[in-house]
């Protein structure tokens, strides 16, 4: 199985508990490496104070790497700690 595959089981399982993980995916290029890295983001949506006190729904990134196996064992962890 493949690794986006099993993401996006984990993803289900733990949205089925109430809790929602977006997967994003960015590129950009690198001039040193020749070649371009392709980033993935973890991240949620929480409640926080903006500037002026008001509440206000923000996105909480989780983690950002361009490792798809570290994306991986964050989700891993994120389902054994959501559905226990």
């Amino acid at each position: 199985m493949n690794v986006n595959a099993t993401m996006r089981r984990l993803q289900t399982a733990v949205l089925q508990q109430g809790l929602a993980i977006t997967i994003g995916r960015t590129q950009f290029y690198s001039a040193d490496q020749k070649r371009f890295i392709h980033m993935i983001s973890l991240s949620t949506k929480v409640f926080g104070r903006d500037r002026h006190g008001r509440w206000k729904e923000q996105n909480l990134e989780i983690i950002r790497t361009p490792s798809q196996t570290d994306a991986l064992l964050c989700m891993v962890d994120i389902y054994k700690a959501v559905c226990k």
